[in-house]
């Protein structure tokens, strides 16, 4: 008897909310998948945070469920795709790794444009109009930049840009292979898992890469020289939204979601890697045998000065895909 009283009791506390007239909320919960170690910068200081921010602006309402390390299939490049078919609801990942998606976000990543990372995030927000395009299959939670890129190399210190001359150096896109191939090496790209194989095994001499992900992927374990001092070069990051995910959402959960992510967490995510790639030069100098250098401001000004013709370059490229990329340029440069 005390069995079936307790089992309707729970069924009417059930119903309660349907018996008072009140409303029945639905729960979500949101799977976010990425494919960096829980140990990356990006889980602790952001991905968890935002997690734990989304629970509380909608009153528990809606969750967030961290999946790294590749947990929802592997293989960086194929994060945007994830979103867009609902393997995951919200992914993480680099527009390099599919550049033909994002051709006018890349533009971002051409060396010399912007003074610091914190410039380039908020360049890229003030002008998003003009890379939104990229975006029309998915919502938008957060598009940022990492630490600027250092030089990671085997064997050759790269003291001058004629000592990238032969080197074979990973790139992190279609846009960061070109500037090493101005710049006289022969570019490869791959995802940044991918590079302690292929740095330890010889099958790359180096790697133009954020200095946040030194610790991130153990870089430092795998390469011997580091040339800081490069012309400001930032790989574009995102987090997004499967567009059908973010539509099952209230317009007010929508509202309260909307009012952390966007501009503010972008910003959040480029000084956690800032922060990173500081941490990662004072790791460097102080690791048993690594060699740091940092290149001229005349040397760093003759690379930009290198890439005068790529630019155009870009813009024409761009344009035969009927997008206006010289409009594009113009106005991350304008700031």
């Amino acid at each position: 008897m005390r069995t079936q009283i307790r089992k309707l009791a729970a069924v009417l506390g059930l119903c309660a909310p349907l018996l008072s007239g009140a409303p029945v909320v639905a729960q979500s919960e949101l799977s976010l998948a990425n494919f960096i170690p829980p140990r990356h910068p990006m889980n602790a200081k952001v991905f968890t945070p935002f997690a734990d921010d989304v629970a509380k602006v909608t009153n528990g309402e809606v969750t967030v469920r961290i999946f790294p390390s590749g947990e929802l299939g592997a293989g960086p490049q194929r994060q945007y795709n994830r979103v867009l078919t609902a393997v995951a609801d919200i992914g993480f990942g680099l527009q390099g790794y599919t550049s033909s998606q994002f051709p006018r976000t890349l533009v971002a990543e051409l060396p010399g444009l912007f003074p610091s990372p914190e410039a380039a995030v908020d360049t890229i927000w003030a002008n998003f109009e003009l890379i939104a395009d990229d975006y029309s299959e998915a919502k938008v939670l957060a598009v940022w930049v990492n630490s600027p890129a250092v030089l990671l190399t085997r064997d050759q210190a790269v003291n001058s840009v004629e000592d990238l001359a032969g080197l074979t150096i990973r790139a992190p896109s279609a846009i960061g292979a070109k500037v090493l191939e101005a710049w006289g090496a022969n570019a490869v790209t791959m995802p940044a898992p991918e590079i302690y194989n292929a740095l330890q095994t010889g099958v790359i001499d180096g790697v133009f890469i954020g200095a946040d992900a030194v610790k991130s992927f153990r870089l430092d374990e795998v390469s011997k020289h580091a040339a800081f001092g490069l012309p400001n070069a930032v790989t574009t990051f995102f987090l997004l939204m499967n567009q059908g995910s973010w539509d099952k959402l209230s317009s007010e959960q929508q509202a309260q979601i909307d009012g952390i992510t966007g501009e503010s967490l972008s910003k959040h995510a480029t000084e956690v890697y800032a922060a990173s790639g500081s941490a990662a030069r004072t790791h460097l100098e102080g690791y048993d045998g690594y060699v740091v250098t940092d290149l001229s401001a005349e040397e760093s000004a003759r690379m930009v000065d290198m890439l005068g013709d790529l630019y155009g370059e870009v813009a024409d490229d761009l344009a035969a895909q009927g997008i206006d990329g010289q409009a594009i340029l113009s106005g991350l440069q304008a700031n």
